[in-house]
């Protein structure tokens, strides 16, 4: 996966320390909007260049969002103005013809609208250097279901292409709604972490937060993932558990390959923690998101440590050690860390 962060004309000044913390955590890719109908063209062309500068700054390769407001925007020569000021992509939205996307094409090369075009509207450019990045939404409910974005990507690999999307950020949230600017409508108030892990579980290869700023631990949890392919878990610790099985937790381990339907199954935890001192009763209820092990009581399970995906009865053969902060994506082979405060 490879991980940018968004500016925009309206938000120039923060864009220098949001591109350092997105740096920070393994974002490569950044991302501005040169064309919304609410911007202004006065001082445009210095804030365009300001935000691609300070990208640059950062080691981070900028995608511009274009149509043909633009031209209102930058003047009438935009497209040799951004490959002029480091420009590496542009991403076209609407409002072009064919041949006017190929022109803009042998320019810049360009990016294709994933939530609008079907496989018949990209056949044309099967010949260009094209990647597919998704919309993303500022208005409530007004977001794509997950399964429109599984299906934008096998649309993709179809010809070859990397498919982008967005997640909504949970610290500076962009106007004039500040409603998140996720691509999946289910996304809108989850923790970031959540949202890409969940893209990239559906195939999506570059994510991008779409608003101008995320916490600093968000963008931690982002970069354990980007950096270290590892799914950091927060969580709040049940009452009692002691704090050598709370450290036990923090260790990296992944779901057992053969994932189960209910659960996941910390593949290596029942050596870690057989000999831990585990709660002594277990029968609690286990709600979705719930960190559980079991006890003595289940024999050569003894140890074995998991999270509930969705609600399960109680067992005097289970307790709880804590429960998740954050809904649970599908995980694929990523290791994971459960850190319980």
């Amino acid at each position: 996966m490879r991980l940018g962060a968004s500016a925009y004309l309206a938000h120039g000044p923060p864009a220098g320390p949001t591109f350092e913390g997105a740096a920070a955590a393994g974002a490569t890719l950044a991302f501005t909007s040169l064309h919304i109908p609410e911007d202004s063209p006065s001082g445009a062309l210095a804030a365009a260049t300001a935000i691609v500068s300070a990208a640059a700054s950062s080691g981070l390769s900028v995608v511009a969002d274009v149509s043909p407001n633009t031209a209102r925007l930058l003047g009438d020569s935009p497209w040799e103005f951004l490959r002029s000021i480091g420009v590496a992509r542009v991403r076209i939205d609407f409002g072009f013809s064919v041949p006017q996307i190929r022109s803009i094409a042998a320019v810049l090369p360009i990016a294709l609208n994933a939530s609008a075009l079907r496989a018949a509207d990209l056949a044309p450019f099967a010949d260009l250097d094209v990647e597919l990045i998704h919309n993303f939404y500022p208005r409530e409910w007004t977001g794509l279901a997950l399964s429109s974005v599984v299906s934008s990507v096998a649309v993709a690999r179809q010809f070859g292409w990397r498919v982008g999307a967005f997640i909504a950020g949970d610290s500076v949230r962009r106007g004039p709604l500040g409603e998140g600017l996720p691509t999946v409508e289910e996304h809108r108030n989850m923790p970031p972490l959540f949202q890409a892990v969940a893209l990239v579980d559906a195939g999506v290869d570059d994510v991008y937060v779409g608003d101008p700023a995320l916490t600093d631990h968000s963008w931690s949890r982002l970069g354990s993932f980007v950096l270290d392919d590892v799914v950091v878990l927060d969580g709040t610790a049940a009452p009692g558990v002691h704090p050598a099985v709370i450290e036990a937790l923090a260790v990296p381990d992944r779901n057992r390959p053969d994932a189960a339907e209910a659960m996941i199954r910390l593949e290596h935890s029942r050596e870690r923690f057989v000999g831990l001192p585990l709660p002594e009763v277990g029968g609690q209820s286990r709600p979705a998101g719930s960190v559980t092990v079991q006890l003595a009581s289940a024999g050569r399970y003894c140890g074995e440590v998991a999270i509930t995906l969705r609600d399960l009865p109680a067992d005097d053969r289970v307790a709880i050690l804590g429960a998740l902060t954050m809904p649970l994506a599908a995980l694929g082979d990523q290791s994971l860390t459960i850190v319980l405060g």
